[in-house]
């Protein structure tokens, strides 16, 4: 068995890893677990040492099952309410009549450089286009002739501590993190196929603790970004307008909750379900509400032909997708998380991520060479240079 891939999904309720390998050309599944954690809040690490045993537990009992391999990379899955997605725009003088690949080197070095904020980890620098003579958008610009060059890509910086925090509890049970790949990536380029991503699409991951987003058109991404709110916040609304516990608010959520009343369920409800309703609902449009702000100030609403697809735990709401369409005037659609149809997790939305990260981390890297990166600056550039000529 060679070139073993652990992939953990770092979660506030629970941490999921599953461990792939290649069985002479064939990809399989040798393992999954699933640990509880109580240690992590909104994203952050609240106590090191049990963080580190619950990543531990995750360990040793995929070295029960693996028996003499031993796990080659791996590759961490995350979302963050404080996560940071920069747009960066660099550009040069080609002094040659040709574009070089030096060229695209230096504006690529020049790229990880500036992609640097206060308190905040670089994990992902990702090439959006290159643009000729500042109106011809191109995805490989080498061997063509123009005077000027500009390179536009998405840095994804996520709190330094938390950062710093996993790479010190992987090293602590002897395991070296390849990369840390954010989920609104992943699941961007998995869900969203050409058609939607060229007639104009917004992919919405409504998770616990926030609502990531990406928006695009004509085969590009024009923005990502994550909002502090998640279905996490309908529990606490409930709780508080209902006057109840949060556990039992947790339970109401569960069992009764929907975006718009379903009159034959209200009527025979004892509970107020229009209030119930009302409140889930508030909670649902200021999340869709920011989002159309922002679809606003790029002058996008209304105007995404594919409109609006719902992912992730909070996308679970009933008719959560009419309250969608009300909002953004656009169609709206649920993503179906059996559609990759890889393994008994393809049916288990809390392994969704772990394929999402698992797929692209298939597409874009080469597990020998890429084993055991480090992610600094020092290297980075070095890393976009190389997703440059496997992109495309």
């Amino acid at each position: 068995m060679r070139d073993i891939k652990a992939i953990f999904d770092i979660g506030n309720d629970s941490i999921k890893a599953v461990i792939f390998a290649d069985d002479e050309g064939r990809t399989t599944m040798l393992a999954k677990h699933m640990e509880p954690t109580q240690w992590m809040r909104k994203g952050k690490i609240l106590d090191s040492e049990w963080f580190t045993r619950s990543i531990n537990n995750i360990v040793e009992n995929f070295i029960k099952k693996l028996w003499w391999d031993f796990i080659d990379e791996v590759f961490v899955s995350i979302s963050h309410p404080d996560s940071v997605v920069k747009r960066i725009v660099e550009q040069k003088r080609v002094m040659d009549p040709e574009i070089w690949e030096s060229d695209v080197e230096h504006l690529s070095r020049v790229v990880a450089d500036v992609a640097v904020k206060n308190n905040m980890e670089t994990i992902k620098i990702v090439p959006v286009h290159w643009i000729i003579d500042d109106d011809k958008k191109e995805k490989d610009p080498i061997w063509l002739k123009w005077k000027r060059l500009e390179l536009v890509a998405d840095s994804f910086m996520v709190p330094k501590n938390l950062y710093n925090g996993i790479m010190e509890t992987f090293d602590k049970v002897w395991l070296s993190v390849s990369d840390v790949i954010p989920n609104i990536l992943s699941s961007s380029e998995i869900v969203l196929d050409y058609d939607r991503k060229d007639l104009g699409v917004v992919l919405i991951d409504i998770g616990k603790n926030q609502t990531s987003y990406a928006i695009f058109e004509e085969g590009y991404p024009l923005w990502y970004w994550t909002i502090p709110l998640g279905w996490e916040d309908v529990t606490k609304d409930i709780s508080i307008w209902m006057q109840i516990d949060i556990k039992e608010a947790e339970d109401i959520k569960k069992t009764h909750w929907t975006a718009i009343v379903d009159k034959n369920i209200a009527e025979d409800s004892p509970l107020d379900i229009h209030f119930l309703t009302e409140i889930i609902s508030s909670r649902y449009e200021e999340i869709f509400s920011k989002i159309n702000d922002h679809l606003k100030k790029i002058d996008r609403d209304w105007k995404l032909a594919w409109g609006i697809i719902l992912i992730w735990w909070g996308a679970k709401l009933p008719n959560l997708d009419l309250l969608a369409k009300d909002n953004f005037k656009l169609a709206t659609f649920y993503w179906k998380d059996n559609q990759l149809n890889l393994w008994d997790i393809s049916n288990n939305i809390q392994f969704t991520n772990i394929l999402w990260t698992f797929v692209r981390s298939t597409k874009y890297m080469d597990w020998r060479k890429w084993s055991r990166i480090k992610f600094n600056f020092s290297s980075i550039w070095e890393a976009i240079i190389k997703f440059f000529k496997d992109l495309f």
